[in-house]
């Protein structure tokens, strides 16, 4: 599952457990009108909801679609932070540009399944 789905996810669940009378999935559901089990799903991550249940959870949540995301995106510094050990490998081995062009070419393989 992508990663912003389950930062989408994990945003649901933050904000329908931080409501002072601390919704349960079960409640959440219902004002939403989907199932407790795709909820489920959806706070961990493993489903990505369409917009239309994403903005049929952020009106049950009373917030906008814009406070739904709020919190979800990646700081620069983290994707830095991921992408440093990459940088220093390739820095470290006088990695070409074609150099690097093949790494991702296996890399591509190894996660796809296929050449690219």
């Amino acid at each position: 599952m992508s990663e912003l789905g389950k930062r989408i996810g994990q945003r649901i669940r933050e904000l329908r457990t931080q409501r002072p009378e601390r919704w349960t999935q079960e409640e959440l559901a219902e004002r939403a009108q989907i199932s407790v089990s795709f909820l489920s799903m959806i706070e961990r991550g493993e489903r990505v909801a369409h917009v239309e249940t994403l903005a049929a959870l952020a009106g049950a949540l009373g917030v906008s679609l814009g406070e739904l995301f709020a919190g979800t995106e990646q700081s620069l510094a983290q994707t830095e932070d991921l992408l440093r050990p990459l940088s220093d490998f390739a820095r470290a081995r006088g990695l070409t540009a074609r150099d690097v062009d093949r790494l991702l070419g296996v890399a591509r393989a190894m996660f796809n399944g296929t050449a690219a």
